[in-house]
């Protein structure tokens, strides 16, 4: 029998067709399932634009941050958590502002450990640090932030197109005190692609950060309150939760107010661009 090329290309398309709609139909599960023992290694690009008005003036200030951080689970636990030690390989900061143009490379935090449990899920169930490092200044500031990240994972089986919301509430110690953030977020799979070698999903996110702390610094007392947005687009692996590959990027409006021997308020602006990919050994 011979088949037209009419029919033929019928056929292809149909087949593509068929195959779009099993693709959106298909459900995923996502969870973290990290092997224990393994050493899982991100490395982060962070530029950093700033602007603060001080005493009438206004200085402005660029950044950029270099850091490579290891997990290494030693607990994956019955309900699907998982105890993780966090740790530094590299971390420098390179500033620039009309008072200096330097680049700090954290010697002392390099290695230096905390221990973090997350469900399955990802939300933060714990966080412990086990060698502490004393640090003071811009290293201080930046090398007791969180140096990853995790993104919530969805409570049910999500398919391509749909879309679920989390809420993100940490607390951290930066500056002397305590900060809160709190990030609420729209997620969307957007699809599932072979990424990096990996087979993965493809997720992208909008939402809104609110900050809030106080603490004490070089004898003066602060309080710290702001508000902004995120978005960002990432590939996480479907076997393991992981990201391979996230840009991101969030814009904060925030106010430090000082008290002490002088009073001062410091309005900023503060721009953040993250490229962060998943080593392969």
């Amino acid at each position: 029998m011979r088949i037209s090329t009419r029919t033929i290309l019928f056929l292809l398309f149909a087949g593509a067709v068929a195959s779009q709609a099993a693709d959106a139909q298909e459900e995923f599960t996502l969870q973290y399932r990290l092997e224990k023992g393994k050493v899982y290694r991100f490395a982060d690009t962070t530029f950093v634009k700033s602007s603060q008005e001080m005493m009438g003036q206004e200085v402005k200030s660029t950044s950029t941050v270099l850091a490579t951080t290891r997990l290494v689970p030693s607990e994956i636990r019955a309900d699907g958590s998982t105890v993780l030690t966090v740790s530094p390989d590299l971390m420098s900061v390179s500033v620039k502002n009309a008072r200096m143009d330097t680049t700090i490379i954290l010697k002392d935090a390099i290695g230096k450990r905390t221990r973090l449990t997350i469900s399955k899920l990802g939300e933060t169930i714990s966080r412990e640090v086990i060698d502490t490092v004393k640090l003071s200044g811009m290293a201080a500031q930046t090398g007791r932030q969180d140096m990853v990240r995790l993104h919530l994972m969805p409570p049910t089986p999500v398919k391509v197109g749909e879309k679920w919301t989390s809420t993100k509430p940490d607390t951290s110690e930066s500056m002397g005190g305590k900060i809160a953030t709190v990030a609420t977020g729209d997620f969307t799979l957007l699809a599932k692609e072979t990424h990096m070698g990996v087979q993965c999903l493809k997720i992208s996110y909008a939402g809104k950060l609110t900050i809030s702390g106080k603490g004490s610094m070089n004898g003066a007392d602060f309080f710290v309150e702001g508000t902004g947005t995120t978005s960002g687009t990432y590939f996480v692996d479907i076997a393991t939760g992981m990201p391979v590959r996230e840009d991101s990027r969030y814009d904060m409006e925030s106010t430090v107010a000082l008290t002490g021997a002088q009073n001062m308020t410091i309005p900023s602006s503060t721009s953040v661009t993250t490229h962060r990919t998943l080593l392969k050994d």
